[in-house]
Order: structure tokens, then C-alpha cells, then sequence
């Protein structure tokens, strides 16, 4: 009869080398070998890197199907939506030649919302000694190191749109969540990739600025595009359907970007006056 063991984990006795409440392996005298952690150190990163380059390829080739797969319960084959998205963003912030999710303070003027922050930003010069440009430095500084957390707070504003072109009740709002995930790591993911594809052809004189029209036009064109392909794949939506829906999706990107520049603004501005 097999020894009886008591976890160590969550004190419960179990029978064998893995705990039936909690699966905590048994630390025996063989577990303590330093050959133990270089084998479980290269099986994780085996483990991460695969799923890794899986969800980035099926990200990118199958827009949706991510998505789709984890409303199915199939999730243990990719990486999670939050853990994916964060890899994105990271991605974006080290390689992206966009600063949308950076605006300078110059750009300020020229967003939808100016009219609430410039007056602020016009009195706080008036009153104080600081030229406009060393204040856009202490500005641009923190917004940079800012916008790396705060990115993820665009997902919230963009679910409603979702949920509004798919109201279905067999879809939860966590399905919602996840899609919006998605979409917004390929806005995220894109330019880098348009960017690449541009300077291998030569065609380094098109601006992808925000500011921009044809990289802009190109831009908005992609996301359209891929969030179609999206709701065909996730909500099984037909082409006619697909091709109104990924309208509401796009007016839903822009505002849940505009509204993020609004609070970040505000965000970077408390912290330096």
C-alpha cells in the first residue's frame, strides 16, 4: 500500500506523488536535485514560448479565432487574453513608431477634448514661471512611463460597443471582455507591422503619425478589415452583418482611445503641478 503523505501545501493527506486536493507534487528527497529546476526551467519556457508564438500566429492569420476558442473552453493551448494583451502592449511601447498612447503635451491642442484641457493648461503658464517647453518635457517624461500601465483601461470603454452589435445572450460579458482584448492588441501590434512592411519596401516617406493622412487612412482601413474577419470568426456573423458591425466596432476604437487620452492627460497633469 502507498505511503500516506500531508500536503504541505494545503495540509490535506493524499496517497502517491501529487496531491489530490490541491496538486502539489511531493518534495522528496529527488526534488531537491539541481537537475529538477534546469528541467522545469526549460519545460516552462518551452511551455510559454510555444503558446506564445501559437497565439501570435493565429492572432494575426485567424482574427477572432483566439477569441473564439476561448468562449468554446478550448484555452489551455494559447496564452490568456489579459497575459497576451500585456505582451502586446509591452511590444508596442519598446518597437512602435506611433506616440498615440504617449501624446505629447504639444498634441493636446488638437484632440476632441481640448476645449476642457487647454484653458487649464494656458492658466497654469500664466501663473507661473515655466516656459511651455520645459513643462512639455516634465509632461512627455512621465506621460511615456505612464502610458505602459494604462493602456488597458481603453478595454472597458470599448466593450459596450461590442456588446451593443452583440446582444446575444449566450454570450457573457466576459466574452466581451476577451474580444476587446484582442482588438485592441492588433491596434496596438499593427503599426509596428505596417511599419516593418513599409520600410522593407521602401516606402519610408508615408507618414503613420496620427496626424498622417495616408497612414492614418491605412490605419483605419486595417482595423476595419481585421475587426470584420473578427466578427465573422467570434460571433459567426454573416458577411452583410460583419461588415455593419466592424462600422460600430471602429467609431467604438476611436472613442475608448479618445477617452484613455483624456484620462491619461489628466493623470500625467496632477502629477506634475
Amino acid at each position: 500500500m502507498s505511503q500516506i503523505h500531508t500536503c504541505q501545501n494545503c495540509g490535506k493527506q493524499y496517497q502517491g506523488y501529487y496531491c489530490n486536493w490541491c496538486g502539489e507534487r511531493l518534495f522528496d528527497n529527488k526534488q531537491r536535485q539541481i537537475s529538477v529546476l534546469a528541467t522545469n526551467l526549460i519545460e516552462s519556457l518551452f511551455n510559454v514560448d510555444g503558446k506564445l508564438l501559437t497565439s501570435i500566429r493565429l492572432f494575426i492569420t485567424k482574427p477572432g479565432y483566439l477569441a473564439y476558442q476561448h468562449w468554446r473552453g478550448v484555452r489551455m493551448s494559447y496564452m490568456s487574453p489579459v497575459s497576451f494583451f500585456l505582451i502586446i502592449n509591452v511590444i508596442y511601447f519598446l518597437f512602435s513608431p506611433m506616440t498615440d498612447f504617449a501624446l505629447p503635451l504639444h498634441n493636446q491642442a488638437m484632440q476632441p477634448y481640448s476645449e476642457w484641457v487647454q484653458p487649464t493648461i494656458d492658466s497654469y503658464l500664466a501663473n507661473t514661471e515655466i516656459t511651455f517647453e520645459k513643462l512639455a518635457i516634465q509632461y512627455d517624461a512621465i506621460s511615456s512611463a505612464l502610458a505602459k500601465s494604462l493602456v488597458i483601461l481603453s478595454i472597458p470603454f470599448l466593450v459596450p460597443f461590442i456588446w451593443i452589435v452583440n446582444p446575444s445572450r449566450k454570450y457573457y460579458l466576459l466574452d466581451h471582455c476577451v474580444s476587446a482584448l484582442y482588438l485592441y492588441s492588433f491596434v496596438l501590434v499593427w503599426p509596428i507591422i505596417l511599419g516593418g512592411i513599409m520600410s522593407l519596401l521602401s516606402w519610408s516617406s508615408i507618414d503613420l503619425s496620427p496626424f498622417g493622412i495616408t497612414g492614418l487612412g491605412l490605419l483605419l482601413t486595417s482595423y476595419y478589415v481585421y475587426s470584420f474577419f473578427f466578427q465573422v470568426q467570434m460571433y459567426q456573423n454573416t458577411i452583410l452583418l460583419s461588415a455593419l458591425k466592424s462600422m460600430v466596432i471602429l467609431i467604438g476604437i476611436a472613442v475608448s482611445h479618445f477617452i484613455y487620452r483624456f484620462i491619461q492627460f489628466w493623470l500625467v497633469w496632477w502629477q506634475i503641478t
